[in-house]
């Protein structure tokens, strides 16, 4: 069975209830078979200082996905923001 086979298309629901976060550190750590992505926010108050406050864990394979879709949606953010300088 090659790749193409064991790739399965799913249609994904977004809840209406969605939660939106900010965000402003990340920290990646690779393990054996998951890599654990953590996020958080720098304190205002208290210069060097941070609280993680979500913590996700994903296969390898998955984040292989994660940085292809990554670099694949801001490399055509960059190309829309020259066209639009143009």
């Amino acid at each position: 069975m090659n790749e193409s086979d064991q790739k399965q298309k799913i249609q994904a629901h977004i809840a209406p209830d969605l939660e939106y976060v900010y965000r402003d550190i990340a920290n990646v750590f690779v393990g054996q078979g998951e890599v654990v992505m953590e996020f958080g926010n720098v304190h205002r108050s208290m210069p060097g200082h941070a609280t993680v406050s979500n913590r996700i864990v994903i296969s390898i394979a998955n984040a292989y996905e994660l940085q292809q879709s990554l670099a694949n949606a801001l490399a055509q953010a960059q190309e829309k923001l020259a066209q639009s300088l143009k």
